[in-house]
């Protein structure tokens, strides 16, 4: 679980550095943070931003941890910014997706299917 949540931080801030990001310089914590532990509130702790904020806290992973009241209003200021970064995310997986499947239709790979089902080897 820990290694996931490193793992999705690395890939928020670096999105976020992607798209040219720029943050308040009197931000506590990074937008990162905040969706790194929203995201994380959703995966591990069904949804309760308040258990993901302890768990965060407690194994280090974020040292200047808002208060409830403060993470919420920050998490709704980064509401849309979040919703930009997991459609960049989604419109990546599509791409890839549509790349795989051009790769499969292509005739050799549909002949040499075609050979072993022929060849009685299904």
């Amino acid at each position: 679980m820990l290694k996931d949540i490193i793992g999705l931080y690395a890939i928020t801030d670096d999105l976020l550095k992607a798209i040219g990001h720029e943050e308040d310089s009197r931000r506590v914590m990074s937008d990162a943070e905040i969706i790194t532990t929203a995201l994380c509130a959703a995966m591990y702790f069904n949804g309760n931003h308040s258990k993901a904020c302890i768990y965060m806290q407690e194994h280090g992973l974020i040292r200047n941890m808002l208060d409830r009241s403060r993470f919420n209003r920050s998490l709704h200021g980064v509401f849309m910014l979040m919703n930009d970064l997991l459609a960049l995310v989604n419109e990546g997986m599509i791409f890839s997706h549509a790349k795989a499947l051009k790769t499969l239709q292509s005739k050799s790979l549909i002949t040499r299917i075609f050979d072993f089902h022929i060849k009685g080897f299904y």
